[in-house]
């Protein structure tokens, strides 16, 4: 199995035809919407270290400066490094030696360096490779009633760079499902989506964990469900709530085979079948995209998806929705003593 891409669309939640319990318990705002992913880590994320082609010939000014892929640039000049087009100006109008302030596997050190002009441009250039932040698509779980949201289920990690803990801070945007490619055995299929990074955010993210990230809503959400305590979840008929077309979330048939009581915070407390033939002809099963789109059972919010089986795309696992309800009340913690700007 592998784990979902990643996703957003607008917020507002449309009713499933879920009956929700009436009774006590802690209560959210269903989701289901596909939403666009953007973290970032403190600075810019470093990709590659290469050479400048100066008219000489290639050169490399970080040769021997121990800066590698992975590793995070937050600072150029005594200034924070957050925008490629201002680092990129820094380093083009730097004197001599210019001070890098690096972060590599949690260690902070500075680096000076002196730019090399780069013959096609006429620039000087440091040979870095950066990217401002790492992105995808997922779905949302649920808006909480203090209004922080949970979403995809896993954590986000870069493929590039391997970084993952350190991808906290960023914003899901609207995004449309424009098709599907299906699922097969071996191979995952995925959702093919537009986001909007033009369009205000959805919200502001402030964690990234092994259970999905988790953040402050900029919008409302829809119909209240109550979150399932431990032991509520067990093996019988449920529904998937996803976006395979457009922005508005529909409920697919599944089959929960499976429910672990876990105690402690955890991924796949959850195996999931699709039963649902509409889902099964449309995505062959689960997809990348569809983690974090929520599953309902018994009208209570048990889980969220989080991974495929690629050899049976069919089933998936899942984890307990109370897991992530605690982690959105850290987050809901997190940006009510910051300010929600302060993602």
């Amino acid at each position: 199995m592998i784990a979902l891409a990643l996703l957003a669309a607008s917020l507002a939640v449309l009713g499933t035809g879920f009956a929700a319990d009436a009774g006590e318990g802690e209560y959210v705002m269903l989701g289901g919407q596909p939403v666009g992913i953007a973290l970032r880590a403190e600075g810019l994320i470093v990709t590659a270290v290469g050479g400048v082609a100066t008219e000489e010939g290639e050169v490399f000014p970080l040769e021997g400066s121990g800066i590698e892929a992975g590793d995070i640039v937050v600072s150029v000049g005594g200034e924070a490094a957050d925008n490629l087009y201002a680092f990129g100006e820094s380093v083009a109008g730097a004197g001599g030696e210019i001070e890098l302030g690096v972060l590599s596997d949690g260690e902070r050190r500075t680096v000076k360096v002196a730019p090399a002009r780069e013959a096609a441009s006429g620039k000087k250039r440091l040979g870095l490779v950066l990217k401002e932040d790492v992105g995808g698509i997922g779905t949302l779980t649920f808006v909480t009633e203090r209004g922080a949201y949970a979403a995809l289920g896993h954590t986000v990690a870069d493929g590039e760079t391997g970084l993952s803990s350190e991808l906290s801070r960023g914003a899901v945007y609207p995004t449309t499902v424009e098709g599907v490619i299906k699922s097969e055995s071996g191979k995952a299929g995925g959702l093919s989506a537009a986001v909007n990074r033009l369009r205000p955010p959805l919200g502001r993210n402030f964690l990234n964990t092994p259970i999905g990230i988790y953040g402050a809503a900029e919008v409302g959400a829809g119909r209240r469900i109550r979150v399932a305590e431990r032991g509520e979840a067990h093996p019988g008929r449920a529904q998937v709530i996803t976006t395979l077309s457009g922005s508005v979330p529909e409920a697919y048939d599944v089959d929960i085979v499976k429910s672990v009581t876990q105690h402690e915070k955890a991924e796949k407390g959850l195996v999931i079948k699709v039963r649902d033939r509409e889902l099964l002809q449309k995505a062959g099963g689960i997809v990348q995209g569809m983690s974090g789109s929520p599953i309902v059972q018994d009208g209570l919010l048990v889980g969220a998806v989080t991974h495929v089986f690629v050899s049976d795309p069919t089933r998936g696992y899942g984890v307990h929705a109370r897991f992530m309800l605690e982690e959105a009340e850290n987050a809901a913690d997190m940006f009510a003593a910051g300010g929600r700007e302060a993602a």
